[in-house]
């Protein structure tokens, strides 16, 4: 996931963030009986024509990138969830909650049903669970539990908030959206992740960084991994970026074999998952902020904006990893955006081995 500035939630499966977990389930709980003790107020008009520009704004940075930078087919979009401070536009009839549809903004020339309603600071989700309206963006869902859907904050809501200033806010956007195409490859993986999970960190994805941050031999181990892979990104040749290359996933499966063991042998399939994840959206948003239709910046100035302050392992070092595996298998977007997915350490291990 990327942030302008805050920590944003990705949610997978059902479970990925406790904290959002516990105020659905408030919510659940007890949005009845509050709205039956408040004074009733009338509804917000919910004028979808007024967020079709930027909702048009995104779709077109998306058609972009999926068309003439990943080069992927078209495929129909997830559920969608965008909000404001008053109300939800969504081409979900759950999230609707009964209300008409009408029309609205088309995705990659396909129309589509959309529902805008007042959401009175809740918001259900097409999985039916409800969230508190905050600032956020996420994928979520799961192709056998009733579809992928994705949800964002409108860029007057992210403005309010103190963040999302262009070209950055559509980098985030194009992030998490490339999750969406990440989900149905990846899904028999998530699962039984999730499933199993029974550590007392909450299942997201910076567990490996929650869990390992405070050993600080591994923090160095870390350290020197992802600085390898970008000077194996930048290297001046194939060949010098192949032979870095391969160091890197040496120190990576010793850094594995060395602390991912006995109990804590799940942060393996872990670690490798969500840099599959966060590599794979980071890298699509700098490549769109690099592009000159999109948010024309140079390639540094790209990735500098997508790393931030970079707090974040999996972020930063899975953007390591897939500008490498960019320059040395530069048809990834075809196995990676594709049932099953492949994952960065598998598309690693191919680079090295060409």
């Amino acid at each position: 996931m990327s942030s302008a500035g805050a920590r944003l939630t990705l949610r997978i499966v059902t479970r990925w963030t406790l904290a959002l977990a516990v105020v659905g389930a408030l919510l659940s709980a007890n949005a009845d009986a509050a709205r039956a003790a408040e004074p009733a107020s009338p509804a917000p008009a919910c004028d979808l024509s007024a967020a079709t520009p930027w909702i048009d704004r995104w779709f077109a940075a998306w058609d972009l990138t999926s068309r003439e930078i990943l080069h992927l087919p078209t495929e129909p979009p997830p559920y969608l969830v965008f909000y404001d401070s008053l109300c939800v536009y969504t081409t979900s009839a759950v999230s609707a909650e009964g209300a008409a549809p009408i029309e609205g903004p088309s995705f990659q020339l396909t129309p589509l049903a959309w529902w805008a309603i007042a959401h009175d600071d809740s918001i259900r989700l097409p999985d039916s669970t409800r969230v508190a309206v905050q600032l956020m963006t996420f994928a979520g869902g799961s192709p056998n539990r009733g579809g992928v859907f994705f949800v964002m904050g409108s860029p007057p809501f992210w403005a309010n908030a103190g963040h999302g200033q262009e070209p950055g806010l559509t980098g985030v956007f194009l992030h998490e959206f490339a999750h969406t195409r990440q989900i149905p490859g990846m899904a028999a993986v998530i699962g039984p992740l999730d499933s199993a999970w029974s550590f007392p960190e909450p299942l997201s994805d910076d567990v490996v960084q929650a869990r390992f941050s405070k050993d600080s031999t591994y923090v160095a181990a870390y350290l020197a991994e992802r600085d390898l892979l970008y000077e194996a990104a930048r290297a001046d040749s194939l060949d010098e970026a192949r032979a870095l290359a391969e160091q890197a996933l040496v120190m990576m499966r010793a850094r594995h074999a060395r602390w991912f063991v006995g109990p804590d042998s799940i942060f393996a399939s872990l670690d490798a998952t969500f840099l599959s994840l966060e590599g794979a959206g980071q890298w699509t948003a700098q490549a769109w902020l690099a592009h000159p239709q999109g948010g024309g910046l140079t390639p540094e100035e790209a990735v500098t904006k997508m790393l931030g302050r970079r707090r974040w392992w999996s972020q930063d070092e899975g953007l390591a990893l897939f500008l490498l595996i960019d320059r040395l298998v530069p048809e990834w977007p075809s196995m990676v955006f594709h049932v099953p997915s492949a994952g960065a350490v598998e598309l690693l291990e191919r680079a090295v081995q060409r």
